[in-house]
């Protein structure tokens, strides 16, 4: 058995500069300065995060939509060139295998970005799959870098660094473009709730120069973003982003026991017409005649910091399990997410959460945690 860490293009800086830990398979950076730091820089200004980690798999040939129609969730018929779209992968029971974002870069060319720690399965689930159809599946991981920009300020230092106007650029759109004389696909996506963009920077091998390469965009976006008050972030402040968004996470939110539908992300879920994907029927009969258990968020009102399989009750009954929960920077109040049995309460509900034995208030809340007209893409001040 191989124990060995995988590491990224970009790790040699991560190691000078962070503090690297393990995390599913990779030694990846957590912090540089602190995760609040990090996390408010994001908010605030301009924040990178290096997510090279993730699986990165090229689809082709004459069966790729039908392929894909059949392994995701979302209709892959309807997306455009250039044009992304998010999704998951099922198993027979309607439960996840995966989320993921899929870019459509040819006629019957796209790009497969999954979760690290699913890697290895969703890379074998889709071998076998792969065979009943004339399609061609190839790992990219290791030949192209993947950064994160993201923040109020990252379009601005983007388009600073392309020459082009990020305006250009729809949000779920993937279009091949030089970044200061890097090739690269930018991916206008992200996991923060802010505005900006997933960078696939071309020719980055796990050679000498190829890592160079990597380290070299990674360091000019660092330079060039000093005026736009960037700062590169690690994996706190990555999860700590995404809960305040009110996204979920594969392993907390999403696991093979849970639906699209339970977890309320019926974006990522289309009813086609054949072939259905696998999985169609039961997440259809979640959707017609209603689920077990729902996604839930919450805002402490004591004291407390909320976190993963915490029991949750409502008039001194359990009604389910928190599923994440950290401290929200912005707000300075614990948040959290969680499954309860459906109709058990609504928004504005007060629960209690279980804290190492100590029962808390908080309130049924609506994700992003956070006020979207100062935070978010969709800011207005």
């Amino acid at each position: 058995m191989n124990d060995r860490l995988e590491r990224t293009q970009i790790y040699d800086w991560h190691k000078e500069h962070g503090d690297v830990i393990p995390f599913a398979g990779w030694e990846m950076p957590v912090r540089y300065s602190s995760i609040k730091e990090e996390h408010m820089a994001v908010r605030d200004s301009c924040g990178i995060f290096d997510v090279s980690h993730m699986l990165r798999m090229r689809i082709e040939g004459p069966d790729s939509i039908d392929f894909l129609q059949t392994v995701t969730t979302n209709n892959v018929s309807k997306l455009k060139i250039n044009g992304g779209q998010y999704s998951t992968c099922l198993n027979e029971n309607g439960g996840t295998f995966d989320d993921l974002m899929l870019y459509r870069i040819g006629e019957e060319a796209f790009i497969w970005v999954t979760n690290a720690a699913n890697g290895a399965k969703i890379w074998a689930h889709i071998q076998e799959q792969a065979k009943k159809f004339d399609v061609n599946v190839t790992d990219k991981t290791k030949e192209i870098a993947m950064i994160a920009v993201q923040g109020p300020n990252a379009l601005a230092l983007l388009s600073k660094m392309s020459e082009k106007d990020m305006g250009e650029f729809g949000r779920f759109t993937c279009n091949p473009i030089t970044i200061a004389g890097y090739d690269t696909f930018l991916c206008r996506t992200g996991y923060t709730g802010e505005a900006g963009a997933e960078v696939l920077v071309l020719n980055c091998s796990f050679s000498d120069e190829g890592k160079t390469r990597a380290i070299g965009f990674w360091k000019e976006l660092l330079n060039q973003g000093a005026e736009f008050g960037i700062k590169p972030c690690g994996l706190g402040a990555r999860d700590s982003t995404r809960l305040e968004a009110g996204f979920v996470l594969y392993g907390h939110e999403l696991d093979e026991e849970t639906s699209p539908i339970e977890a309320r992300i019926p974006y990522a879920v289309k009813f086609k017409v054949e072939p259905h994907y696998i999985g169609y029927d039961v997440v259809r009969s979640h959707k017609k005649e209603g689920v077990k258990k729902t996604r839930i968020g919450f805002v402490m009102i004591d004291r407390g910091i909320p976190r993963e399989k915490y029991p949750i009750l409502f008039n001194g009954v359990k009604i389910g399990m928190t599923t994440s929960g950290g401290l929200s920077p912005i707000s300075n109040k614990g948040i959290g997410m969680g499954y309860v049995h459906p109709d058990t309460v609504n928004d504005g509900d007060i629960i209690e959460i279980d804290i190492k034995g100590r029962h808390r208030r908080a309130e049924i809340t609506k994700w992003p945690f956070y006020d979207s007209e100062k935070y978010g893409e969709t800011r207005t001040i």
